[in-house]
C-alpha cells in the first residue's frame, strides 16, 4: 500500500463537501443538475417518511438550485434515467448500473425464496407475476390474496406484498411508477433498454462484484474509513471484516489511495485515485460569502456519523424511531450546514393544506456566533429556497424562533405570502 498523503481536518471537510457537491450549495441546476449530481454519487438513499419531503428530494434541493419533486419523478418514471432498487438500502440509482448488481440480485432472490421466514410469500411469487404480465404494472392493492405473514419491519402484512418485493429483490420487476409511497410493479423486460437486460454479468466472483461495491461507496461517500459502519449498508458483508478486506485490496491495486489527518493520528482514510485532483483542489481556504443547506437525515454526507463527528465535532442522531420521551431534539430535526461547518439543527413542519412551512425549534451549536451578519444572510436564503422547494405560501417562526432576535431576522422577509411575526 502506497504512503498516506497527510491532510489536516479542516483541508478534509472541505474536500468532503466539495465532493458532495455542497461546497457551495444549491449550485447544480434543473432536472439535469439532479441526474448529474445521482450519477456522481452513485446513489442516494430512498426512505418514505415525508415530514417536509421524503429524503432522495431533501438531499437534491440542497444541491440543485429550484429543484422541484417532479424533476425526480420524472427522471424516475417517464425518461427512465434512473431507477428505485438496492445500493445503499433502498435507493435510487442510475439505469445504466442496472447490469451491475447481477450478482447482488441473484443473491436476493435466493435468500427470500430460500428463507422460512418468507415462505408464504415465496408460494405466491409465480402467480403474482403471472398477474403482471397478464394485465400490466400492478400494485398489491390489485392483487387478490388474503394470506398474511409476519414481517421484521412491519409485523403482519399481505404476502403478496412482500412477493413483490421478492420480484423487485431478484430483477424479474422493477418500480413502474409510484402514487404516492405505493409502489407500481411491471416487468424488468418491458421497462428498461434490452441492453441492459441482455447484459453479461460483469463480475466473475463474490470478492471482484464486493471491491466493485466498495469502490462505489467511496464515490458515495468521498472519504472513507476501515471501520466496517452503516455506511456500508446494502454491500455484501458489511456487517463482518469483509468490508476491510476489500478496502485493502483496492488500495493494493492503487484505486484507493490512504490519507491521513494530523488531528486524527490513529485514523487512516482512503479516496478514490480519480479524486486526487479534487482533493488537491480543496486545500484552498474559504474565500468569500459562504452558503447554508438543510441537510437530508440520511443524505450521503450523513451515512457515516462516526466521520461526522471526527471531522466536524457535530453529534447527530436520526430520532424518528425513538420513543418521544427520549429524544434529545425531534423526531425529523434537519442538520444546518454554514460554509465548512455544522452550525444548526432545525426541526420542520409543513401543513400541506395551507402551504404553510413552520421553523418549529431551532438549536444553534455551541460556539456558534448567533449574530453573524454573514451567516444570517446564508441562513435567509437557504430559509427561502427551502420554502420555495415546498411551494409554501408562508415561512413561520415557532416560539422558540421568535425569541432568537437574529434568527428571526433570518427568516426572509419578501418570500410570498410570510408574515415572519405570526403564531
Amino acid at each position: 500500500m502506497p504512503n498516506s498523503i497527510v491532510i489536516d481536518k479542516a483541508h478534509a471537510r472541505r474536500f468532503l463537501l466539495a465532493h458532495l457537491r455542497l461546497l457551495p450549495p444549491r449550485l447544480l441546476h434543473g432536472k439535469q443538475g439532479a441526474l448529474e449530481y445521482i450519477r456522481h454519487v452513485n446513489c442516494i438513499q430512498y426512505d418514505p417518511i415525508n415530514v417536509v419531503g421524503q429524503n432522495p428530494h431533501l438531499v437534491l434541493q440542497s444541491r440543485v438550485r429550484g429543484y422541484k419533486p417532479a424533476m425526480l419523478d420524472a427522471l424516475l418514471y417517464e425518461d427512465r434515467k434512473l431507477i428505485d432498487g438496492f445500493d445503499k438500502q433502498m435507493s435510487i440509482y442510475p439505469v445504466e448500473d442496472w447490469p451491475q448488481f447481477a450478482y447482488y440480485r441473484e443473491r436476493m432472490a435466493k435468500r427470500y425464496m430460500d428463507s422460512e421466514d418468507t415462505a408464504a410469500a415465496a408460494k405466491l411469487v409465480k402467480r403474482v407475476r403471472n398477474e403482471i404480465e397478464a394485465r400490466g404494472s400492478l400494485s398489491s392493492l390489485e392483487l387478490q390474496e388474503d394470506t398474511r405473514m409476519d414481517w421484521w419491519l412491519a409485523g403482519s402484512v399481505r404476502a403478496v406484498r412482500i412477493a413483490l418485493d421478492i420480484l423487485m429483490y431478484g430483477g424479474e420487476t422493477v418500480v413502474h411508477h409510484r402514487v404516492g409511497t405505493r409502489r407500481y410493479f411491471d416487468l424488468s423486460e418491458r421497462v428498461l433498454p434490452p441492453k441492459l437486460i441482455k447484459a453479461p454479468k460483469p463480475h466473475a466472483s463474490e470478492d471482484e462484484y464486493q471491491e466493485w461495491h466498495v469502490y462505489r461507496r467511496a464515490g458515495g461517500l468521498g472519504l472513507v474509513n476501515l471501520r466496517a459502519s452503516a455506511a456500508y449498508g446494502g454491500t455484501i458483508g458489511w456487517r463482518g471484516g469483509r468490508i476491510r478486506a476489500a478496502i485493502l485490496r483496492l488500495a493494493d491495486k492503487g484505486r484507493l489511495v490512504p490519507v491521513a489527518i494530523e488531528e486524527l493520528p490513529r485514523q487512516l482514510f482512503f479516496i478514490r485515485r480519480e479524486d486526487l485532483p479534487a482533493l488537491e483542489a480543496a486545500a484552498k481556504r474559504l474565500r468569500g460569502r459562504q452558503g447554508a443547506a438543510l441537510i437530508a437525515p440520511l443524505d450521503n454526507l450523513m451515512w457515516d456519523l462516526n466521520l461526522i463527528r471526527m471531522l466536524f465535532d457535530f453529534h447527530y442522531a436520526w430520532e424518528v424511531y425513538k420513543p418521544a420521551d427520549q429524544r434529545d431534539y425531534g423526531y425529523y430535526v434537519l442538520p444546518v450546514l454554514y460554509g465548512d461547518r455544522f452550525v444548526a439543527r432545525m426541526d420542520p413542519e409543513f401543513d400541506r393544506a395551507r402551504r404553510v412551512f413552520t421553523i418549529k425549534n431551532w438549536w444553534w451549536e455551541r460556539g456558534v456566533d448567533k449574530k453573524e451578519e454573514a451567516m444570517l444572510a446564508a441562513m435567509s436564503d437557504c430559509l427561502a429556497a427551502f420554502g420555495t422547494y415546498l411551494e409554501a405560501n408562508e415561512i413561520r417562526p415557532g416560539s422558540a424562533v421568535r425569541r432568537d432576535a437574529g434568527l428571526a431576522r433570518a427568516i426572509p422577509r419578501n418570500f410570498p405570502g410570510t408574515r415572519s411575526g405570526a403564531s
